[in-house]
């Protein structure tokens, strides 16, 4: 029986988690303290016995009608969505996304865990492919090389990261505003403020965070986080030209490579790989061709 949650089935919604995407305790335990509503998500259980779950988070996306009328279409955001290894090939997965469409009564989005899931699970359900990201990764130099990094940091010291500088880090509410500014065209996907404050949390956590910089009397934004020796810049509103100015040297020589997502980067030497690929799907969507970097990956 597919039903909403509840506090009953908490101990076992983190358990499924745990046992289907092995996130650490601290991360699971967090995303349920920020994020956790009955309404938000849909379980099959048998007797008690929970077989799989599915979040789906509240969002909105801006949608360009006949005479350039926009309207925002609510929607709901796919988020771990898992079903137990024994209980697989049942079909509880599906029953699950074409359930909450019947319920919640708005388009579906989802961000598939791997490409092969695009062609091998969505697709046949009706899924649709409608947002893609650009990738530049743009080779800046991990400390410790041989040759010099490629951005001088004696030019960021003044502008980035040291008292007294206009590049600070930003809480939701504001970063939310200026998201909703810059990006706010068609396709453009908008979460609400505690979907945004978690989002960024995790980015602090991994090494990251999110930043306002003031250049020329604007706040432009940037998000990021660090991977290993690579920094991954979420989202940002600042110009390739900003970005060399500012940002690539106040990183340089703490990274190897830094990847910008929605391809800033168009003509820089330093791009090193460029490629496109599918980032999310729809259900019960127009075609669109939208805008979908910050999410809960």
């Amino acid at each position: 029986m597919i039903r909403y949650g509840n506090n009953t089935f908490l101990p076992a919604l983190k358990a499924l988690w745990k046992e289907c995407f092995a996130d650490e305790d601290a991360y699971i335990d967090a995303f349920f303290r920020a994020m956790y509503q009955d309404g938000h998500v849909l379980l099959e259980e048998e007797k008690g016995v929970l077989l799989g779950a599915s979040f789906f988070l509240p969002g909105s996306i801006l949608l360009e009608e006949k005479a350039g009328v926009t309207r925002w279409q609510k929607i709901r955001y796919v988020y771990a969505l898992a079903v137990y290894p024994q209980y697989r090939g049942r079909g509880i997965a599906g029953k699950l996304l074409l359930r909450a469409y019947e319920l919640y009564g708005v388009p579906l989005i989802a961000e598939p865990a791997e490409e092969g899931l695009v062609g091998g699970f969505y697709e046949p359900l009706g899924f649709s492919g409608n947002f893609y990201l650009r990738k530049a990764w743009v080779d800046v130099q991990a400390a410790g090389q041989a040759e010099e990094p490629k951005y001088d940091m004696r030019a960021a010291e003044l502008a980035l990261g040291l008292p007294g500088s206009d590049f600070l880090p930003i809480q939701a509410e504001r970063y939310c505003a200026i998201r909703d500014a810059r990006f706010g065209t068609h396709g453009y996907v908008r979460w609400q403020a505690r979907h945004v404050a978690f989002a960024i949390d995790q980015h602090r956590l991994n090494g990251g965070g999110a930043y306002v910089l003031r250049v020329d009397g604007r706040e432009e934004i940037l998000l990021f986080y660090r991977e290993g020796q690579d920094v991954i810049v979420t989202e940002t509103t600042l110009t390739q030209r900003e970005l060399e100015g500012y940002f690539l040297p106040w990183i340089s020589g703490r990274c190897r490579r830094v990847m910008f997502a929605g391809g800033v980067f168009a003509d820089c030497e330093s791009v090193v790989e460029v490629k496109e690929c599918l980032m999310g799907v729809s259900y019960g969507l127009m075609q669109v061709r939208g805008y979908l970097n910050l999410t809960l990956d």
